[in-house]
């Protein structure tokens, strides 16, 4: 038996040498189209693609159709300033997808490729250091039908399990932002060393560096937590080889990531332009974003949603082993790779839940972190324990894993075929209404000129989508957020009022809160606005209204059982004589 230990351990250390083969990346790179274009179907039924694309994913829509437009009618230098987004490579990869697929919602949406291929490449890597093919091949499968990954499947077959519908932690995962992307990106910078740490490579240390420069460059607002992370990853490297060659290869990494980064940092202003929007989302608008987040349930925030994105079978099987292998990490019975990956769990869980202004997405750092780690702990336990058992159990568990994926996919459209039909009117009616606005719109609202902010389905950025012309121009929209310590109710409804349409709702705005995500802050704002519109002498005269009847609210509800909120959105358009 040590005999048959060593040999694993002896093929597992020559493993860890190679990069992942041409081979592997096309199987697995093929497992992420699938994955893809089965979750965008269900996506496209009754998730995000079942409704106007949502915050904050149609931003980032913007940016990628504008410049695709742009770059369509050659237009360069105007689509290079579009692609110098708030998130450059996630726009760049978005607006790839656009030249690939087409110009539509859900051929954007297929960017999501990029991200999955790129984890279940990781996945089987990191496995197969350790176990057989199979074992790899099985990991690849559930982290394919992970939450993060099939979003929209998984949440299809939950609700039809439980009943309860959660739009923003469930269906939400699908949302266009580039979190996903970036988490994967820094996962692969630092198990590039992990992988490597038995005999530190210079190819390792570079190939490290650029993929923690893909991630600053996919998502700058994270980048802080990001580069601290790779920081930490190349510290354990010293620690743990100190000598001349690894400090000379941490300054090579080093420099590789500052030339990579210097010209969107220093020449095109991305590290000011990252700042100035990091300093707006956690001191100016922190009201918005932070309300009602007690301590407590920001310490708990994260961990209460490991269920909705490890899969709500799986998270059990997760954190009880993972709690196990860190008992086998404390008595030194992993290797040091599984330490880095241990050691990036805590660290994000601690960075990402010190700001306050905390979303959903963000713990896909966490999660990923808890299923990398999962997975490279237990395979190494079990290979370097049982390789022969192993070996014997690895096909029965590649037939059990493709069950378990064949009963998810089937519940999921079973799920689907009973889809709640108040459900479903809710979602057809926040596209038609978003439609139909943004065709009333067109002709009274120039490119050069504006309409004001209104809470709804990605309003006012899936408004904006819509009314982009050829060259991807479109009108602009008065302030979302607002600082009520530099502007005044009045001050904000004077501006405002320098639009060609004023979007409203009858309502109160609380009821709208109901549905659509308006903190307290905005509130008396919006609610000023809708009254001054409507107001006598106001130079706006009502164009057109909308019903949307029977909402279901923002907030997590039983699944077509709800107290469903009824809303009027009313269209107001300057008159000849208004100012």
């Amino acid at each position: 038996m040590g005999s048959v230990k060593l040999a694993a351990l002896t093929t597992e250390a020559s493993n860890l040498a190679r990069w992942p083969s041409i081979r592997v990346i096309l199987g697995c790179s093929s497992v992420a189209a699938v994955a893809v274009a089965v979750d965008t179907y269900f996506s496209a039924q009754e998730g995000y693609l079942a409704q106007p694309p949502n915050y904050e994913g149609i931003g980032y829509m913007q940016f990628a159709r504008t410049a695709y437009l742009l770059l369509r009618h050659l237009h360069v230098k105007s689509a290079l300033y579009q692609l110098d987004s708030i998130a450059p490579l996630w726009t760049v990869l978005q607006t790839l997808q656009y030249f690939i697929i087409g110009d539509g919602t859900w051929q954007a949406f297929t960017v999501r490729f990029w991200p999955v291929a790129l984890l279940l490449i990781l996945v089987y890597w990191i496995v197969r250091a350790r176990a057989t093919r199979e074992v790899a091949m099985a990991a690849v499968a559930l982290t394919a039908l992970m939450p993060m990954v099939s979003a929209s499947v998984r949440s299809s077959s939950w609700e039809l399990v439980t009943g309860q519908a959660n739009f923003a932690d469930d269906w939400g995962l699908d949302d266009l932002r580039p979190d996903f992307l970036a988490a994967v990106l820094i996962l692969w910078s630092v198990a590039s060393l992990a992988e490597h740490q038995q005999a530190s490579r210079r190819s390792a240390y570079i190939i490290s560096a650029a993929f923690a420069a893909a991630a600053v460059l996919t998502k700058p607002s994270t980048a802080p937590f990001n580069l601290a992370a790779w920081a930490l990853a190349l510290g354990l490297m010293w620690y743990w080889r100190r000598g001349k060659a690894t400090l000379r290869m941490t300054a090579l990494a080093v420099g590789v990531l500052v030339v990579l980064l210097i010209p969107w940092a220093i020449t095109a202003g991305g590290l000011v332009a990252t700042i100035s929007r990091d300093y707006e989302a956690a001191v100016t608008y922190r009201a918005a974003y932070t309300a009602g987040v007690s301590l407590p349930e920001r310490l708990t925030y994260y961990l209460v949603r490991l269920p909705s994105q490890l899969g709500q079978v799986e998270v059990a099987f997760v954190i009880l082993g993972s709690l196990f292998l860190t008992i086998m990490m404390l008595r030194r019975r992993l290797d040091r790779a599984e330490v880095m990956y241990a050691v990036l769990v805590p660290f994000f869980y601690v960075v990402f839940t010190i700001p306050a202004n905390i979303e959903p997405n963000i713990g896909e750092w966490i999660s990923l972190s808890v299923w990398i780690l999962f997975l490279a702990g237990a395979s190494r336990l079990l290979a370097a324990n049982w390789p022969v058992k192993v070996r014997r159990a690895s096909p029965a568990l590649v037939a059990a894993v493709g069950v378990y994926t064949l009963l998810i996919y089937s519940a999921g459209m079973v799920a689907l075929a009973n889809w709640p039909g108040d459900e479903r009117r809710s979602n057809t009616q926040l596209s038609t209404v978003t439609i139909e606005l943004a065709q009333e719109l067109g002709p009274h609202v120039s490119a050069g000129d504006c309409f004001t902010y209104a809470p709804g389905p990605g309003w006012p950025a899936s408004i904006e989508y819509l009314l982009m012309d050829s060259n991807g121009a479109a009108p602009f929209n008065s302030p979302i957020d607002v600082d009520p310590r530099t502007t005044s109710i009045a001050g904000y409804v004077l501006s405002a009022r320098h639009c060609s349409a004023v979007i409203a709702y009858r309502e109160d705005i609380s009821q709208v809160a109901k549905v659509f995500f308006t903190p307290p802050v905005r509130q008396p704002y919006l609610q000023a606005l809708a009254d001054s519109v409507r107001s006598p002498g106001s130079g706006y005269v009502l164009d057109r209204t909308w019903t949307l009847s029977d909402l279901p609210p923002i907030a997590p509800h039983a699944l077509g059982r709800y107290q469903g909120v009824s809303l009027t959105v009313e269209l107001y358009l300057r008159t000849a004589g208004g100012s």
